[in-house]
């Protein structure tokens, strides 16, 4: 977490000073104006996910990013996620799943300058809330000179909530079809669950479950259905 909270600042003044060079206002400037401008939920998919299951076979994730234009620069944000989980080797077996929610908004730090939603810089924060279940059917516990002992932990029922800091990019490429990449830091409000005999491996959303912070990228594909306008500043 020391290493990657000064990363998610660094990147986000990055970003905010590469978006106010690129708009640095330039003497002759006409007058802003407001205007309407189309607007919506844009629903996506975090690709990542499955690039996930290939380095980590024994997890399942799926997670489902929206956001809808409020205002000129600011976006209500959510995602809804889904874990499975089953490993399984020589010390222990285990199962676990759930379903994730995080709720927060994005700022877009790119004043527009055409009357366009088509490309954005952002940083942003999210509340996360996780409801997950998981056991573990059988360990065992080797020791030479005592013996092997073998055990179980019964199926718990857990939720965890955590904080989550958020920048990133995204941009359209075809009508109303956008990629994204965000960089992700979590941090976990109440960090119990990593002091249990048995903590949970995953935690849905957020990460692993035996550590108090995590940190996460996530490249997204998404489309925008334009529902509703609102006024936006430009120069014409």
């Amino acid at each position: 977490m020391k290493r990657t909270l000064p990363s998610i600042f660094s990147a986000l003044l990055l970003l905010q000073a590469l978006a106010a060079s690129a708009q640095s206002p330039k003497k002759d400037s006409l007058p802003e104006v407001k205007v309407a401008v189309p607007a919506g939920v844009r629903v996506g998919l975090d690709l990542t996910r499955f690039a996930v299951k290939a380095f980590q076979p024994y997890r399942t994730d799926v997670t489902v990013t929206l956001d809808g234009r409020y205002n000129d620069r600011l976006y209500i944000a959510s995602e809804l996620g889904y874990n499975n989980t089953s490993h399984s080797d020589t010390n222990y077996t285990y199962k676990g799943n759930g379903i994730s929610l995080t709720i927060g908004a994005n700022y877009n730090l790119l004043k527009k300058q055409v009357p366009r939603e088509n490309f954005m810089i952002y940083g942003g924060m999210r509340y996360g809330l996780a409801l997950f279940s998981y056991e573990v059917p059988e360990y065992t516990i080797y020791n030479d000179y005592w013996g092997n002992t073998k055990g179980s932990y019964p199926k718990t029922n857990a939720m965890a909530h955590w904080v989550e800091l958020t920048v990133g990019i995204k941009v359209e490429v075809l009508k109303n079809f956008y990629l994204g990449w965000s960089l992700h830091e979590r941090i976990l409000i109440n960090n119990k669950l990593a002091k249990r005999d048995f903590p949970p491996l995953v935690i849905p959303g957020f990460g692993k479950g035996y550590k108090g912070s995590a940190f996460d990228m996530q490249y997204t594909i998404s489309y925008l259905f334009p529902i509703w306008k609102v006024k936006q500043a430009v120069t014409l």
